[in-house]
């Protein structure tokens, strides 16, 4: 599946979008997830925002509320949206980890595109 970024990209500008990776559509609803606060922004191709609820359940959401609780969080980590995850950023974190006595496994996949009925 190709990655869509235009839903995230209106929304932010590309360099807002530096920590964020492609997680895949499920009904319709891009998932985009913040690499350094493992959080999510959920935008149809519209640009619509969501919450993920349990069980996979999507709820229409306040895309300003949902993207001041990410900044909030990566305040909280002194980074902001513009803040690079890459290999770089994840070795560095898998050395603090490592030097914490935390082990740290990271396993790759390749989304596809779903939908639950």
């Amino acid at each position: 599946m190709e990655p869509n970024w235009k839903p995230l990209v209106d929304k932010l500008g590309e360099k807002r979008c530096a920590g964020f990776m492609f997680m895949g559509r499920m009904n319709g609803i891009n998932l985009y997830k913040h690499g350094i606060a493992r959080m999510y922004l959920n935008l149809d191709d519209r640009g619509q925002c969501y919450a993920c609820r349990e069980k996979w359940r999507f709820e229409t959401a306040d895309f300003d509320a949902e993207l001041a609780k990410l900044e909030a969080a990566l305040a909280e980590l002194g980074e902001t949206l513009e803040s690079v995850y890459d290999e770089s950023y994840i070795e560095q974190k898998r050395k603090a980890l490592q030097k914490a006595g935390i082990s740290h496994h990271r396993i790759e996949i390749q989304p596809e595109d779903l939908s639950i009925n």
